[in-house]
């Protein structure tokens, strides 16, 4: 006698016998007695089809329908045409059962999708044989539809995770996919704290509490502790009978343990964490459960793995960022520095007119045409130290760093004032052709004026005898580009020092930080744009500076 079983579902099939005859009926029913089988009866088509479809929904499908042909009202072709045609039950195997041996009729009947036919009077061992053979082929088409769903829903998992650099979506899709798949009770990622020497519940989800996140436990603990030590895999039927279990670490958000399947997260051999899973819902985990379990953890660990390195390369990013703020601050007040004493002294001699105006205009006796010119002399040398001190606080004030269009004959002229004293004392000559009607650019104001002023200042310590110094504006022929150049008259510098003359801590002077023009080429570069130096010794050196006129003429990043 063959033995029904259904080794993949770990359950005895279910028939359903359709017969309008009762005595038929019972016949088969004690045929179908050897075997471990579930057998129900019903008399009718339409009893039989209502009965499949509320099995259906109840999640208790029936595997298998032994069908009369010649039934009243309706008969077998028009239940098989409304089970193949009903999504709910579409997948269910029909067996004939006739007493016609016409071909034809045969024919039929498996043309409309039925799986088998056997002719009645028909033999025991006949019967079971076919029923046998149908439900090997049902158990194949059922492994075969579930391994392409969960196919399927692995390739869904392993697109989610990867495409995502975020570590929290990353985990709580994970967690979802892998219900999804298996059907647990609960589950949780757990991944390692090397900084705090604790395993951490990143995602745990459970019916009862939902998402809980954060809960730790020490390393070694428990049958997730031993999975993330050990770095293999651990499948345990019954949680009572296994010495490593450990509630506290095993178990959660409300959910007791019956059974636990446990799969290491591991990137290039080192054990990042662990998936483990509570009690699936319908029957036992299997290694089949656990291949799956671990071909998921594959490919999550590498999608967390990523995400870890893209939060620290963020980070990185974010405090390289904050110390170029503080490097470009550090070497304004440094250039501020090499100004000091030209700027004292240009604000200097506003205030020394101011107070010779006032005093000259309280003097008894004086003209009130003589006392107004003297305050009026007074309110414009005013105006003239608000300016000045007004270009330095622009120029000193650290940058908020949003990008505004400005006009860069306006910057160079900025930059002009701001080193007029200096360019009087050094006995430079200055020789501006701004281009007019140029376009606003989108820029930092004052970092591009720290630009300026540092090529502007390192020209006028290049030119110690005094010189010229050539200022030019122009826009590209395209369009696309500002281009400002600035070319002075003194020794010039060898193509081995133009080479590294952008090199951070590089200098050519004795007391110079060499940060200036590094810093300077790392905001033009920022702005999109590009520094270049052409120099010989003995004919002065020029700088040229370009500039994007749009967004997108910007380069990405």
């Amino acid at each position: 006698m063959v033995e029904m079983t259904d080794a993949a579902q770990d359950r005895a099939p279910r028939l359903l016998i359709v017969e309008d005859d009762p005595d038929m009926a019972d016949l088969i029913e004690s045929m179908l007695e050897p075997a471990r089988c579930e057998v129900a009866i019903r008399y009718s088509g339409q009893e039989a089809l209502a009965y499949l479809k509320e099995r259906a929904q109840a999640g208790r499908e029936i595997d298998l329908v032994l069908l009369d042909i010649m039934m009243p009202v309706m008969d077998g072709y028009e239940v098989i045409a409304h089970i193949k045609s009903d999504p709910l039950i579409r997948d269910t195997s029909v067996i004939m059962t006739t007493a016609l041996d016409s071909i034809n009729d045969k024919t039929l009947g498996l043309g409309m999708g039925a799986d088998d036919y056997i002719t009645k009077p028909f033999d025991p061992q006949e019967l079971m044989a076919r029923i046998d053979a149908a439900m090997r082929v049902r158990r194949s088409e059922q492994a075969l539809r579930r391994r392409n769903k969960e196919l399927a829903a692995l390739i869904e998992i392993n697109r989610t995770v990867t495409s995502s650099l975020d570590l929290d979506e990353v985990l709580g899709a994970t967690i979802q996919g892998i219900r999804s798949i298996l059907q647990v009770e609960a589950g949780s990622l757990v991944l390692v704290d090397e900084e705090a020497d604790r395993l951490v519940f990143r995602t745990t989800f459970s019916p009862d509490q939902g998402w809980i996140s954060g809960r730790t436990i020490e390393p070694g603990k428990g049958i997730v502790g031993h999975t993330i030590d050990s770095g293999e895999s651990r499948l345990v039927h019954n949680v009572e009978r296994d010495e490593l279990f450990s509630a506290e670490a095993d178990e959660g958000g409300g959910v007791t343990a019956r059974s636990i399947l446990c799969v290491p997260l591991a990137v290039y051999d080192r054990v990042i964490g662990a998936i483990e899973l509570i009690n699936k819902v319908s029957g036992r985990f299997t290694n089949q459960d656990m291949e799956l379990l671990q071909a998921m953890a594959s490919s999550v660990a590498v999608a967390i793995e990523n995400a870890n390195l893209y939060n620290e390369l963020a980070d990185f990013a974010r405090e390289l960022e904050r110390s170029q703020a503080q490097l470009i601050q550090a070497e304004k007040m440094a250039a501020i520095g090499r100004l000091a004493a030209s700027i004292a002294h240009e604000i200097n001699n506003p205030l020394q007119a101011i107070h010779n105006s006032l005093h000259l205009s309280l003097h008894e006796g004086l003209a009130l045409d003589k006392r107004f010119r003297y305050v009026g002399m007074a309110q414009d040398e005013t105006q003239r130290l608000i300016g000045i001190v007004q270009r330095m606080l622009d120029f000193y004030r650290p940058s908020r760093g949003g990008i505004a269009r400005a006009n860069v004959n306006h910057i160079v002229e900025n930059t002009l004032a701001l080193v007029q004293k200096r360019l009087q004392h050094g006995h430079v000559e200055v020789d501006a052709m701004l281009a007019p009607d140029l376009p606003d650019i989108p820029v930092i104001p004052d970092q591009i004026t720290q630009v300026f002023l540092n090529i502007t200042i390192n020209a006028i310590e290049a030119m110690e005898a005094g010189g010229q110094l050539r200022v030019q504006t122009a826009l590209s022929e395209d369009g696309d580009w500002t281009i400002v150049r600035f070319q002075d008259s003194g020794p010039g510098i060898s193509s081995e020092e133009v080479a590294n003359l952008f090199e951070p801590f590089y200098t050519t002077k004795s007391n110079g930080t060499g940060l200036g023009l590094a810093i300077s080429y790392g905001i033009v570069e920022r702005h999109g744009g590009t520094i270049d130096v052409v120099s010989q010794p003995g004919q002065g050196t020029t700088f040229v500076v370009k500039l994007p006129c749009r967004l997108e003429n910007r380069p990405a990043g």
